[in-house]
């Protein structure tokens, strides 16, 4: 359950949210925190207080249910710059020009597009707890497609990439 509070200073806003959950998790980390002596009774009683509050500061004055929803949006905006470092490496950057680097970020943005984009279809279709957008790319990745001059040819398609091409309404591959 979250109470929350709405205060306008000067040309801002504040809004402070009350936590239930939150606090009590904090209140569980602050106590294991005085139990290995990392923190004392004083500093407990003080940090308890202010547990499970959150405080935001912005120029938007809005409905309370409006800030918060958008700051609990943060948690998908964190996880993808995760991915974008993780899964893609793009926090890498060893180049030497302007250009390399604008190239760098530009196909790793691509690259996380169609990344998004995959997931977004797994979620759609259910799959998302079963398979990453990598592995889907893995799977998709057994069927070749070969250009002769005289004819295209595709590879056997293994059945459960069919079914997986199927769950996820792709249609990529051509029906025999």
């Amino acid at each position: 359950m979250i109470r929350c509070g709405k205060k306008k200073f000067d040309n801002y806003t504040l809004y402070l949210f009350d936590d239930k959950d939150l606090k009590l998790e904090e209140h569980k980390t602050l106590y294991k925190k005085l139990d290995e002596g990392k923190i004392n009774k004083k500093q407990l009683n003080e940090k308890m207080k202010r547990a499970g509050q959150i405080l935001i500061v912005s120029n938007m004055d809005v409905e309370e249910y409006e800030v918060f929803k958008l700051f609990k949006k943060r948690e998908s905006v964190e996880k993808m710059f995760d991915t974008y470092k993780t899964v893609l490496d793009a926090d890498k950057l060893y180049l030497q020009s302007d250009k390399s680097v604008f190239g760098h970020v530009f196909i790793s943005f691509i690259s996380f597009y169609i990344h998004c984009t995959i997931e977004n279809l797994l979620k759609k279709a259910g799959l998302n707890s079963k398979i990453t957008p990598i592995d889907l790319l893995h799977k998709y990745g057994r069927v070749y497609h070969i250009d002769l001059k005289e004819a295209d040819l595709i590879t056997e398609v293994p059945k459960k990439v069919r079914e997986l091409d199927e769950k996820l309404g792709l249609d990529v591959f051509p029906k025999k």
